[in-house]
């Protein structure tokens, strides 16, 4: 998930994905009131009655349509996360999850210097 407003990211991983699923995490995650912009991936039905959503078909080669519908902002985040998750080798699926909250913090801080973030990472270290 990503917020067009904040840029904020929301990376998780994810198998055999549901309408519940989707629901849930949505529910968790996004603010009353929101736009989801997804593709015609089926399980995005759930969102009915609990978000305004709007799709593009992919199957039908629609990549956008006018009102800024469109999903190119995630894909365009997913094109950096994959190839940057692509330098660690041998990530084991039980792990993936740290390796997405790495991500998350860096794209979170991208703009901050590397003390400002060794800052926020020892404020987390238990004493």
């Amino acid at each position: 998930m990503l917020s067009r407003d904040s840029n904020e990211v929301l990376i998780a991983p994810s198998c055999h994905v549901h309408s519940k699923d989707i629901a849930k995490r949505a529910v968790k995650n996004i603010e009353d009131g929101a736009t989801i912009y997804h593709d015609d991936y089926r399980p995005y039905g759930a969102l009915d009655g609990l978000y305004r959503h709007e799709s593009v078909n992919h199957s039908n080669g629609e990549y956008a349509r006018e009102g800024g519908i469109h999903i190119n902002t995630a894909e365009a985040e997913f094109s950096i996360f994959e190839p940057w998750l692509e330098t660690y080798r041998g990530i084991s699926k039980e792990n993936l999850y740290l390796y997405c909250a790495q991500y998350q913090f860096l794209r979170r801080t991208r703009d901050s210097d590397r003390a400002y973030r060794a800052t926020i990472i020892l404020d987390y270290v238990p004493r």
